[in-house]
């Protein structure tokens, strides 16, 4: 049994035996190091390393839009660069469904990530909303779930993923649902 929305014209349903996470199509980081340079098996400071997962951040960014893209989907975030003056920050462009304008918003890395989950700055008026705000700034945070996912996966997730998990938020945006059932 496939449950549908029934408020309405039907806008979409839940395919229950869909066996595929959307952050599926997000490869693995392979790359295992502190964003301060420390190589975290050893402690000991690796910068080569951290250049090396820089790349790999990019490329994984690309492979899962180019992924997106190739299935005919929208892609909510493009153009992930870092910063050429901090390698603690990258920029990027957020595309809201509708054809909106793009905004440019910021990711910023901990010393301490991988092992904790970047933040951005530039989306808390966009795309965060209720209770999963970020004290102070008003940028999305994970929520108590995503953030539990983000404790066991750290070693093997990177920008994309943070990407992937709050671009919920705009699926999941009240004014939104409501919006979709009034067409």
């Amino acid at each position: 049994m496939i449950p549908k929305f029934g408020d309405g014209p039907v806008e979409g349903y839940w395919d229950l035996r869909a066996n595929k996470s959307p952050l599926s199509d997000i490869p693995f980081i392979e790359t295992l190091v502190y964003a301060d340079g420390t190589d975290p098996s050893t402690g000991r400071k690796r910068p080569e390393l951290w250049a090396k997962r820089m790349a790999e951040e990019v490329a994984v960014f690309e492979t899962w839009v180019k992924k997106l893209e190739e299935r005919g989907e929208h892609v909510p975030f493009r153009g992930l660069k870092p910063d050429p003056h901090n390698p603690r920050i990258f920029h990027c462009l957020y595309f809201p469904p509708g054809g909106e304008r793009p905004v440019r918003f910021r990711i910023k890395l901990s010393s301490r990530y991988p092992e904790v989950p970047p933040i951005t700055d530039g989306l808390g008026g966009v795309i965060a909303y209720g209770q999963y705000r970020k004290p102070g700034s008003g940028e999305p945070c994970l929520g108590p779930l995503g953030e539990k996912n983000w404790r066991r996966n750290w070693r093997r997730w990177g920008i994309a993923h943070f990407l992937g998990l709050i671009g919920y938020y705009e699926a999941t945006r009240p004014e939104y649902a409501i919006r979709m059932r009034e067409r």
